[in-house]
């Protein structure tokens, strides 16, 4: 019923721009703005997609969700965006844009630090997930169900990596890695904390909610184990401030030598 209701005498049909609008695409597919005042119509509907996509998700929002949220009106939706995937996917791609600015993730981070530098990235990455956890569920989604979106967050995605890939070899010159198997390594590395992630901020499980682990809690355990599997060591302890427990999570002697027994 919302949906008859939603579309009235003056509005375009879906994926139709309104009547005696003559929009032209951009490389992107979406109607490009003519003025200062049509960026800002444009990006006030962005803004009003990414608090939908927040809380609904991509599955459930409707372009009267979004202009209802935006305050405008349906033929203005359609002027700038085909549809709701083609918009789904440019608020997405803004978004993931963040996980890849480097020279602002590592500000003021000591080159050689890998401590310092692994923090600052999950920090961001903890910092999303808390923050936007419908956003991040919908990175799933629609990864699953535009191979478009998917492709691009899988390059993304591995652009991140390249810097690991690179040092690997240089860090661990005697292991004399390959270009493929310092990548491996690295995908299996990135993988900590991840499902961790989707676990206590998405699925919000109980067990682990229960924690009520504080974003740089979060973060520094992560790191932490993270550090200890890439250098087979904990990180300085006098670093840490929530994660020091980790120094007693180690195997006795007692226990190594019986598990060594034939």
């Amino acid at each position: 019923m919302e949906r008859k209701h939603e579309i009235m005498a003056k509005t375009p049909a879906p994926g139709r721009p309104a009547r005696g609008i003559a929009p032209r695409r951009d490389r992107a597919g979406a109607r490009s703005a003519h003025s200062a005042r049509g960026e800002q119509a444009r990006a006030r509907i962005k803004e009003a997609a990414t608090r939908v996509l927040e809380r609904v998700g991509y599955r459930q929002m409707r372009v009267s969700d979004v202009t209802g949220e935006a305050g405008v009106a349906t033929g203005l939706f359609y002027h700038y965006f085909p549809d709701l995937k083609a918009l789904t996917i440019e608020v997405l791609g803004d978004f993931m844009t963040r996980f890849e600015a480097l020279e602002e993730i590592e500000r003021g981070v000591a080159k050689g630090d890998w401590y310092a530098r692994s923090h600052a990235h999950n920090r961001l990455v903890v910092r999303s997930y808390a923050r936007n956890p419908g956003i991040m569920r919908c990175m799933v989604q629609l990864g699953d169900e535009a191979p478009e979106f998917g492709e691009l967050w899988r390059t993304s995605y591995h652009r991140r990596l390249e810097l690991l890939v690179r040092s690997l070899p240089h860090l661990f010159p005697a292991a004399r890695l390959s270009s493929a198997r310092a990548r491996m390594i690295t995908i299996m590395l990135a993988g900590i904390g991840e499902h961790l992630l989707s676990e206590y901020y998405i699925v919000r499980t109980p067990e682990l909610t229960a924690l009520a682990l504080g974003e740089e809690e979060m973060s520094e355990w992560i790191t932490v184990m993270f550090y200890r599997a890439l250098f087979l060591e904990n990180p300085p302890l006098e670093r840490l401030q929530f994660a020091a427990q980790v120094a007693d999570l180690l195997r006795p002697p007692a226990v190594s030598a019986l598990a060594a027994r034939p």
